[in-house]
């Protein structure tokens, strides 16, 4: 076995040690997946798996990447990340539940039902990412902004699988300010 603590080894390959049982069963349920065949599988210390995705139908895409660590499935993609992408209460499934709901997020991204908005502040550091739907894009960005409001944001960009779609937009002052609250919803 290859000592991999700096990069992954090829998986499945005989340099490849021994992945641990969640790790088996994430590969197996993604395996066949069409997107996942088109991928690279690496094995890391001290027996996760990596998926890199940089290609779909013959074309370039941003790099999606999902990995089975510490018995969860994170999914990465344009700057973006998330643990075990099912709702709150399948969290705990069995891997290839998981799984599923993993594919189903990553064809979202590709078929451009989501998008990711990428915020920073005036230095060009990142201050937070979210998901976004194609539809109604100002509304989504101002919230997202006001989420983030705390760090500064001066720029959110909306980013694609493929590059060339990236647009960036500057926040708006009034997006960073809380709503007033009405004499209704004053408390007391």
């Amino acid at each position: 076995m290859t000592d991999a603590t700096e990069t992954g080894v090829p998986y499945p390959s005989e340099m490849a040690g021994p992945v641990d049982e969640w790790s088996e069963q994430i590969y197996a349920a993604l395996c066949d997946w069409p997107i996942a065949r088109t991928g690279e599988w690496t094995r890391w210390e001290p027996g996760y798996l990596l998926l890199t995705i940089t290609h779909v139908d013959d074309s370039e895409v941003e790099p999606i990447v999902l990995y089975s660590a510490d018995e969860e499935l994170t999914v990465a993609f344009g700057y973006w990340e998330t643990h075990n992408p099912a709702p709150y209460e399948l969290w705990n499934e069995e891997a290839d539940v998981i799984a599923e709901h993993a594919k189903l997020l990553v064809e979202q991204w590709l078929n451009g039902s989501i998008r990711t908005a990428v915020l920073t502040d005036a230095t060009g550091k990142w201050c937070g990412s979210t998901t976004i739907e194609p539809e109604e894009l100002a509304p989504q960005l101002e919230a997202a902004a006001r989420w983030l409001r705390d760090f500064h944001p001066e720029q959110v960009e909306v980013r694609t699988p493929r590059k060339c779609d990236w647009k960036a937009y500057p926040i708006e002052p009034e997006w960073l300010k809380l709503p007033a609250l009405s004499p209704a919803r004053l408390p007391g």
